[in-house]
């Protein structure tokens, strides 16, 4: 819901205000779904206060009773002191999200300087994660925060590739067996890289940075342990990371490389199925991308590479002639 399908509690935001409402004087001030879910639960009255973060307001919190009438005066004022408690941890916890995210957006600018697919890999890597995360969230009964987390870190998953040298990270053909060494250690230089980078924070014991370093550290592994560089398997493997994984191995497939083309989305997905057999991927993982085909599509044309692009735009004015 959108808080300006609530005019009662647009009003309050935009006031700074908070408000007693009781089932008998006033539930219908309140927007239709949520005056009937408090009905649903046999709520008669509810108390409302706006939180804010210096002057900006950032979300409500409701308490509701059973009684009506129960949030006279001296009741709410007592929960206006709790509010504010609770105000100041969250306040507290948002500031340390936004410096988590102007320290990932450090590290997601640096890889656009030196990625060797272009930036729109990055892009399309969270794109296509966070379209797998949010399909497999009732399985797995995950957060909104935990998929949004998805997908602001599943563009960092190649940030160690900083580290790696140039001659090897821009060779426009295959590498040798030697070089395929060295771009294997961008996994460890990306994690060395993110410690770096949270210390300089001080964001190391905060709880999202979890997440964010699996991704970084295993989105190479398989299930059957043939992955690389720990060679982990099975549950060792971190959802996020096995999501990551198989956002990547798509992207690879679809996008075109210096010593390969595009894929079809068809071909994809057969590839994916194979590698799901052989014990490779998490089926849950392949089965939305086979699933959510359609929203995956969307995002390999709207984030195309310049040069796919040009392809496309080639073969169109062929059809015109």
């Amino acid at each position: 819901m959108l808080l300006a399908d609530s005019p009662h509690l647009a009003e309050l935001a935009k006031n700074i205000q908070y408000s007693a409402v009781n089932v008998d004087a006033g539930f219908n001030q309140l927007d239709p779904d949520h005056a009937a879910w408090l009905r649903e639960k046999g709520y008669r009255s509810t108390f409302i206060v706006p939180m804010l973060q210096g002057q900006r307001f950032i979300g409500f919190i409701f308490f509701d009773a059973i009684e009506a009438d129960v949030f006279g005066d001296s009741v709410q004022r007592e929960l206006i002191l709790h509010v504010q408690i609770i105000n100041m941890t969250i306040a507290a916890e948002m500031s340390l999200v936004q410096s988590l995210l102007a320290t990932t957006k450090i590290a997601r600018d640096f890889a656009d300087m030196r990625d060797f697919e272009t930036g729109l890999h990055l892009d399309r890597m969270a794109h296509y994660a966070h379209i797998i995360a949010r399909y497999l969230a009732p399985k797995y009964q995950l957060s909104d925060e935990w998929i949004e987390h998805i997908f602001m870190f599943a563009a960092l998953h190649d940030i160690g590739k900083i580290g790696v040298p140039d001659k090897i990270l821009c060779k426009p053909g295959r590498h040798n067996d030697e070089e395929r060494e060295i771009m294997k250690t961008h996994v460890n230089k990306g994690v060395v890289l993110l410690q770096r980078l949270l210390a300089d924070y001080d964001l190391v014991n905060m709880r999202d940075t979890e997440l964010m370093m699996n991704i970084v550290a295993y989105h190479h592994e398989y299930l059957d342990g043939s992955g690389y560089p720990n060679g982990l398997s099975g549950d060792q493997i971190p959802l996020e990371a096995r999501i990551s994984t198989v956002a990547d191995i798509f992207d690879a497939l679809t996008s075109r490389r210096p010593y390969k083309k595009a894929w079809s989305i068809d071909a994809a997905l057969e590839e994916l199925q194979s590698m799901t057999a052989s014990g490779k991927l998490d089926p849950d993982c392949v089965q939305a991308v086979i699933d959510e085909r359609e929203e995956f599509e969307h995002i390999v044309n709207l984030l195309a590479d310049e040069q796919d692009k040009r392809s496309a735009d080639d073969i169109m004015k062929g059809f015109q002639r």
